[in-house]
């Protein structure tokens, strides 16, 4: 049984398929918060345990490194499981170790309970592919996935936006985690309420995941493109981690620009992508040459990291990352291209996506380490911003290189 037939016969996502599925994704960006506010919160964490920036570096690294080295194995291995029960065990084992970042002592302890999170997050993102195979119509998987990346962009607005206010409230960047993980406690009661297999439009998902004709591995192999599909991902994720991880302490410590309003000013990554990812559904419509698809979003990304990098003046600063956020707007399509690809099975979808996010997560962790080690040694956060975004060039030449025409996927 393949993708494509497993939902043939569902002609519209039902609400409690909206709901799984964007409570998913909301999971998802809860967890994220962990990386995506580290930048905000590296000032008063390093005055508090006094870190490098190398190990601040490090700090946002493994949580990326991890989810590339666990989300193949993970999503190859438990594929056969269903993914409602799957997803409760991850979230499960993750919420305890939100809440140890929030009681780490030195850079160790919090290098580890980070290490746990991402690992344990992991097997509720392997989860991810089959969620939409179960619960919604194949030509709005991008629709879903679009609401989902406003949401997503929703969240880190807010949380980006007031975080380093919060902190200074509270008067500690621990209080912010413990609420980041009671934020998470609540989501987890809420997936054991609202998700209910019985009510899932694919019941032939168990069946289809059991009597896959060769082992999802080889679907690595069977389909290149979904690499190009990764480096493109790649590339965007290494400057955005980069960007979300140091560009608040440049503008502190080089430009004159407090944290009390460099937060705010990184928030505009989200702002526009609130409404604005709303148009991933049409992007995925109208964009049936996936070449330019891949390879104008690559280019945009190298080019406004690089201004990012460059530029002093806070008005054309909020100018630039807001467009480096909107660049994500192609985000959702490019997520869905796996299940375009012609006679892949769900298994096979998994293995694929989860190569992508392998390759995302080399992103995230690539960008900080790549930025924190140049700017350690060259004495420049500047100089490191520049070097990652010269780095991230890559994805150009991986959307250059994919098929230009779209198989037998179709949004309507």
């Amino acid at each position: 049984m393949t993708s494509a037939s497993l939902s043939k016969g569902i002609e519209n996502t039902p609400p409690r398929g909206w709901a799984t599925l964007l409570l998913h994704h909301l999971q998802i960006s809860s967890l994220r918060l962990s990386s995506f506010v580290l930048g905000i919160f590296l000032p008063f964490i390093s005055d508090d345990l006094g870190l490098t920036p190398l190990e601040a570096g490090l700090l946002q690294g493994v949580w990326w490194i991890t989810a590339a080295l666990a989300i193949l194995p993970f999503g190859i291995w438990l594929s056969r499981f269903r993914p409602v029960p799957m997803n409760l065990v991850s979230l499960l084992l993750v919420t305890p170790f939100l809440f140890a970042q929030g009681l780490a002592f030195n850079f160790a302890s919090l290098f580890l309970a980070r290490f746990f999170a991402a690992l344990f997050h992991m097997i509720g993102l392997a989860a991810r592919p089959m969620l939409f195979q179960q619960w919604a119509a194949r030509r709005q998987y991008t629709l879903v996935n679009a609401v989902g990346l406003s949401q997503h962009s929703l969240l880190l607005a807010i949380a980006i936006s007031t975080g380093a206010l919060l902190i200074a409230a509270l008067g500690s960047w621990r209080l912010a985690y413990f609420m980041q993980g009671a934020f998470l406690l609540a989501q987890l009661l809420a997936w054991i309420f609202t998700t209910r297999e019985s009510r899932a439009p694919a019941q032939e998902l168990d069946q289809a995941l059991q009597h896959t004709r060769q082992t999802p591995l080889s679907a690595l192999r069977a389909y290149p493109q979904g690499w190009l599909v990764g480096a493109v991902m790649f590339s965007l994720s290494a400057t955005w981690t980069a960007i979300v991880t140091f560009l608040p302490t440049l503008m502190l410590e080089e430009r004159g620009i407090p944290i009390s309003l460099g937060g705010p000013l990184l928030g505009f990554l989200y702002y526009g992508l609130i409404p604005g990812a709303l148009a991933g559904g049409l992007i995925n419509r109208w964009a049936s040459n996936r070449r330019l698809l891949l390879t104008i979003p690559a280019s945009l990304n190298v080019l406004l990291a690089l201004g990012i990098s460059l530029v002093h003046g806070i008005a054309p600063l909020a100018v630039l990352i807001a467009g480096m956020g909107l660049v994500w707007v192609a985000v959702p399509a490019l997520e869905m291209l796996p299940f375009e690809f012609e006679g892949i099975t769900p298994r096979e979808v998994t293995a694929i996506s989860a190569l992508v996010v392998t390759l995302s997560a080399l992103g995230f962790a690539t960008g900080p380490m790549i930025t924190g080690g140049v700017a350690q040694y060259s004495g420049s956060l500047q100089t490191g911003l520049v070097a990652m975004s010269l780095v991230s060039a890559v994805g150009i030449v991986a959307g250059l290189l994919y098929p230009a025409q779209r198989t037998d996927f179709r949004e309507s």
